[in-house]
């Protein structure tokens, strides 16, 4: 059924029982006036009046009823528009949380930074945002082991030597138990060969 055949079926059932309370309330109201003009005027005058009255009321209605009713079909049509609205962002939202789970089966919602939110609030997807902000903590994550690389090798090295042998200073070897300078021996030995 189209959004024209709804509007149609609604204000016609509306405009039956608008149109039904609006003229059972204008015959309340009409009583009381007529009343108070005939008081006012003359009998022979009163005539005339009340069939010039009764012309311009009985016209205003429609024109009442029919403004009524343009504005309670605009303002249905309103309302219309707005839930397929929703509709299709909750259809939107379904879809990118299936895709999204499709890509990224082991991250938690919970845990999506709240940037990558503000993006999808924007209009963009949940997938593509999310990937984007994984590529941009993978740049920066490597662009970091990348100047750590860099600064250990301009570094003066460690006390470990390239076998894996660590190096002994003369404090450190004055200050060696008889027993750990049996255990190091090789060590210390290798290491004097560096001391000057």
């Amino acid at each position: 059924m189209n959004e024209e055949n709804v509007l149609f079926e609604m204000t016609s059932e509306i405009s039956d029982e608008a149109l039904e309370e609006s003229y059972s309330e204008f015959e309340a109201q009409e009583q009381p006036l007529e009343d108070e003009s005939n008081s006012f005027y003359s009998e022979a005058a009163s005539d005339e009046i009340t069939d010039a009255c009764e012309q311009t009321v009985d016209e205003e209605p429609e024109l009442d009823e029919l403004t009524i009713l343009k504005a309670e079909v605009e303002s249905l049509r309103t309302q219309l528009k707005a839930r397929e609205d929703e509709e299709r962002a909750v259809t939107r939202i379904h879809s990118e949380l299936a895709e999204f789970e499709e890509y990224f089966p082991e991250v938690e919602l919970s845990s999506i930074p709240d940037d990558v939110w503000e993006k999808v609030k924007d209009g963009a997807s949940l997938s593509a945002s999310y990937s984007l902000f994984k590529r941009k903590e993978e740049l920066k994550n490597k662009k970091i082991c990348d100047i750590n690389e860099k600064n250990r090798k301009m570094s003066a090295g460690s006390v470990i030597g390239g076998d894996g042998e660590k190096f002994f200073s003369p404090a450190e070897v004055k200050r060696m138990t008889p027993a750990q300078v049996k255990t190091n021996y090789d060590g210390i030995v290798e290491s004097m060969r560096h001391w000057n």
